[in-house]
């Protein structure tokens, strides 16, 4: 399967994905995260939630990789970060300019690191609530 990235005329110039993301993107198997996922395993939702993202906080070089499922909560790289190492900021969607800032992470890195366990945590959750 295929997956999709956005093309260089969609991404601000000179923004490089992070090394670690494009090894996640080239693998076979979609990286299980849930609530999360990564916004490369749909075309048509990448490249809405761009239009979304730059409509919503036109100030900002956003470029949203991933979508939790069970609130409006996008991450995004930092566009106007050209190192190849940008950082990431969690924003809650449709909230007004300046109240969309959920926190950020130092890298992909360390996002992907917490929502791992945050994904674990959640997975339990879903277990337990099954259970009931």
């Amino acid at each position: 399967m295929a997956h999709y990235l956005y093309s260089k005329e969609e991404l601000p110039e000179g923004f490089k994905y992070p090394l670690s993301f494009l090894e996640i993107v080239s693998r076979k198997d979609v990286l299980d995260l849930e609530p999360w996922w990564f916004l490369y395993e749909f075309e048509d939702f990448a490249r809405q939630w761009l239009f979304e993202i730059k409509k919503q906080y036109p100030t900002r070089e956003l470029i949203p990789f991933a979508k939790a499922s069970n609130n409006d909560d996008i991450v995004c790289f930092d566009g106007s970060d050209i190192s190849g190492d940008p950082k990431v900021y969690l924003i809650h969607t449709f909230a007004s300019p300046r109240w969309e800032d959920r926190g950020s992470f130092y890298n992909f890195d360390e996002w992907l690191k917490q929502v791992k366990e945050e994904s674990a945590l959640y997975k339990a959750e879903m277990t337990e609530l099954d259970k009931i």
